[in-house]
């Protein structure tokens, strides 16, 4: 955080993922966290769009299924989605029966962080998304990143 922002002046919090937990206990865990955005608090999660280290290291074009999974994340949660709030809530909380969801992620430990933050991020009235940035790296990790309450530029 000291990297993008010295000054130290915004409140951070760790939050842990519960390996135990299912996607909509963390999609709520996030929905508790949804006040904190009132008080100007910046609500940042780690993980990935794609995820899967045994997939290799490889500078050639992303393969399909990690495609496939930032398309389906693209549909879901991004501002070009048509989607309500409780359908957007019911597909991430069924993430992992995405047919590319296995490949994308071996384990949700890396996609978990972000189902929570939908769930901090998605309004009723406001649901989409924007996308902030893409990319790829080592072939099949992706690195979209996606932001709720700003402006598209």
């Amino acid at each position: 955080m000291s990297l993008i922002r010295p000054q130290a002046d915004i409140p951070v919090v760790s939050v842990s993922i519960n390996g135990r937990l299912d996607a909509r206990a963390h999609f709520e865990l996030g929905r508790a966290l949804q006040p904190l955005r009132d008080d100007d608090t910046l609500i940042i999660c780690s993980g990935q769009a794609t995820h899967n280290l045994n997939a290799g290291f490889s500078s050639s074009e992303a393969p399909g299924w990690a495609t496939e999974f930032v398309k389906w994340l693209d549909a879901t949660v991004a501002t070009s989605s048509s989607l309500s709030y409780s359908e957007r809530r019911d597909v991430v909380e069924r993430w992992q029966h995405i047919p590319s969801a296995k490949r994308a992620h071996p384990t949700p430990d890396r996609f978990t962080p972000f189902v929570a933050a939908i769930g901090a991020g998605m309004e009723t009235a406001r649901p989409a998304a924007t996308k902030l940035s893409g990319g790829w790296a080592i072939g099949h990790m992706s690195f979209a990143s996606y932001a709720w309450g700003v402006v598209d530029s």
